[in-house]
């Protein structure tokens, strides 16, 4: 196979995308024309583009595990909820070569059970199974998911003092929200969407969206240790994070633009209450941070015409 190899100027269209365009001989040879889709995989250090009929996209959404013994003896939900989380379309679960049949029709018949799996399929000691994956790679949905995670966690954080948890559920909530945020950013990056093109959010955002579950966790922590539990300013951030997310999930620049103004607000009362109160400084520091955070999201996500409104 020869390996043609070109170089493109990556050239600016509107506000903030960036396009390169292909040769034309390119675009004949692979049947392309206005308007079709193609795939681009993230690989890290380098893109590979696809067309939508190729084989390869089959591979970038597979992904192939060995299933260890425990999970053989609990079933694969978790594992099928995880994937299709992820955005896979199909895994292949490879079993021990040693592993009962009467084990194998189990897992099978569990993963037929799944609303999520389309079907599955038996090879040589693994169990092939494919998802509806149209659903999964919706980053809107995505985004629905982390946004009610983020209110359950906040829930968590307001009651820290009247009714704590225990360790591990606040775990649980921060290590779910956290794949949901990369989970968000690997869909968008594959598809290059954003607001301004395709009713979706700009992958810019998914850096701040990992990083506000884990500084919630340190504010639960943070109004654990206190005495005195600053309640108005944890309901504001409560707030500020319902209108983003939920601006986000329903593409709303209104929303998106009051949440940022709450943002700033909330920012100002924060740094005064690190001035003079030098005993609630910390909290009011990963509030901040928090509030910042809520800014860079609505300042990568709303085009600039409409974050004026």
């Amino acid at each position: 196979m020869s390996v043609n190899i070109i170089k493109r100027r990556v050239q600016k269209l509107g506000g903030s995308s960036l396009i390169v365009t292909l040769p034309k001989s390119w675009a004949k040879k692979l049947g392309l024309d206005v308007g079709d889709t193609l795939v681009i995989v993230d690989e890290g250090s380098h893109l590979k583009i696809f067309p939508p009929d190729s084989s390869m996209i089959q591979v970038a959404e597979t992904i192939r595990l060995k299933v260890p013994q425990h999970l053989l003896e609990t079933g694969l939900t978790h594992l099928i909820e995880c994937l299709y989380v992820k955005g896979y379309k199909r895994f292949i679960a490879q079993l021990p070569q040693s592993e009962s049949s009467e084990t194998v029709l189990k897992l099978i018949e569990e993963a037929k059970r799944n609303p999520k799996v389309r079907n599955v399929n038996v090879g040589f000691n693994e169990i092939v199974v494919s998802f509806d994956g149209v659903e999964a790679e919706n980053p809107l949905r995505f985004i629905k998911q982390y946004n009610t995670k983020i209110q359950e966690l906040m829930d968590v954080v307001e009651q820290a003092k009247v009714r704590p948890v225990n360790p591990d559920v606040i775990e649980r909530f921060i290590v779910e929200t956290v794949d949901l945020a990369k989970t968000i950013g690997r869909t968008l990056r594959k598809h290059g969407l954003t607001i301004c093109e395709a009713d979706s959010v700009d992958p810019s955002v998914a850096a701040p969206l990992v990083m506000i579950p884990q500084m919630l966790e340190h504010v639960y922590r943070e109004l654990l240790k206190l005495d005195e539990t600053p309640a108005d300013m944890v309901r504001k951030l409560k707030t500020v994070l319902f209108e983003t997310f939920g601006g986000l999930s329903n593409k709303s620049s209104r929303r998106i633009a009051m949440a940022m103004r709450q943002a700033e607000e909330l920012r100002v009362e924060a740094e005064n209450t690190i001035a003079s109160k030098p005993e609630l400084s910390k909290l009011a520091g990963l509030i901040v941070g928090i509030t910042l955070m809520v800014k860079n999201i609505g300042e990568s996500t709303i085009c600039e015409n409409l974050s004026r409104e």
